[in-house]
């Protein structure tokens, strides 16, 4: 083929690619894209932020759906539901209190000083909270009263009671918001630390059998037998084999030779014995059918003793089964005042 023929055919080859590439540039600068640049079209994009949504100025503002919209109110529900519920735990304190001595006589001038626990929302999250602490101080009046009132929170903690000369004796340390009233208020005793009883103590572990046989204890010896004279009288009855673990009928009873016992309040403590409200004896039955257990507990007790001339204090423990080489088990505390008075402080 001669050159010129093939020069006029290239030349024709290369004009139809130029006109083929200007033709595509054209339609690449019309697509959609280069008119959602101009404003004119938003692409529909599904997870666009809903902070981008919510504002007018944002390219996405026409994106937001019902849905999205339904999940930020509900939200928002839900956190101001948690705050006010975190909120409401803070109730108005009303507390009223006194201080009086060993014998129920108001003492003036005594320190208190405690906390109240105050919640405090410091995030819009589901715990997110904290207790702020309210110091309490305050001053007994003449009548050895004081109130705490004028703040809110959830709970009262009354970390001490001071008077020089004296001693607190030991109470709960949290209190609810609302406690005591003018006319009946919460009794905090104190105790003269010139007050000095000399008392009979001991702590005494005893091995038994547990067949109903009968035990005398001797308080101010500390010492058990199976006859003779004694303070107390114990038995513990329960089926001769067991192991550890079998459930099991049995019972058992303590007695007061020429007294009575009065069983202390549990989780109260008190330096005086009462005068009144003595039986003669605590009894105590284990029924496999009504719960179990191979002891009954420490069970604490104020005891008249020798006709009403001393009076005790004691902590007892009856164990039915104690292990493999034990049978039975009597644990016991006890402080014993001679002189004849009430006062069992340690």
């Amino acid at each position: 083929m001669r050159p010129k023929v093939l020069l006029f055919i290239g030349s024709v080859i290369a004009l139809v690619l130029a006109l083929l590439i200007f033709w595509q540039q054209r339609q690449s600068d019309t697509s959609p894209k280069n008119e959602a640049q101009n404003g004119q079209v938003a692409p529909a994009i599904s997870n666009v932020p809903a902070i981008l949504k919510e504002t007018n100025n944002s390219p996405y503002a026409n994106v937001s759906s019902s849905a999205s919209q339904l999940s930020v109110v509900n939200d928002r529900t839900k956190t101001n539901k948690i705050r006010e519920f975190m909120e409401s735990q803070n109730k108005p304190i009303e507390f009223y209190g006194q201080v009086v001595d060993q014998d129920g006589r108001p003492l003036a001038g005594a320190s208190v000083k405690g906390e109240a626990l105050h919640v405090k929302v410091i995030a819009p999250t589901a715990w997110g909270d904290e207790d702020q602490v309210i110091p309490i101080e305050k001053e007994t009046d003449p009548m050895g009263r004081f109130e705490i009132q004028g703040i809110s929170g959830r709970a009262v903690e009354l970390e001490s009671v001071q008077k020089n000369g004296y001693e607190a004796e030991p109470v709960k340390r949290a209190w609810g918001t609302t406690e005591g009233t003018f006319e009946i208020p919460v009794i905090f005793k104190m105790w003269s630390t010139n007050i000095h009883e000399q008392l009979i103590t001991g702590e005494k572990k005893f091995s038994i059998i547990p067949d109903g046989r009968l035990y005398v204890i001797d308080l101010t010896k500390g010492a058990i037998a199976e006859f003779g004279t004694g303070d107390l009288k114990v038995w513990i009855k329960r089926p001769e084999q067991v192991t550890y673990g079998q459930r099991y009928d049995w019972s058992c009873e303590v007695d007061v030779v020429n007294g009575g016992l009065i069983e202390e309040p549990v989780g109260s403590v008190m330096y005086v014995a009462p005068t009144e409200g003595y039986v003669s004896s605590f009894q105590f039955e284990q029924k496999i059918d009504s719960g179990w257990g191979d002891s009954t507990g420490a069970k604490p007790f104020y005891v008249i003793l020798n006709n009403g001339r001393e009076y005790a204090r004691i902590t007892i423990e009856l164990y039915a089964y104690y292990n493999d080489q034990i049978p039975g088990l009597i644990r016991l505390s006890y402080a014993i005042n001679p002189s004849g008075s009430r006062i069992l402080k340690p």
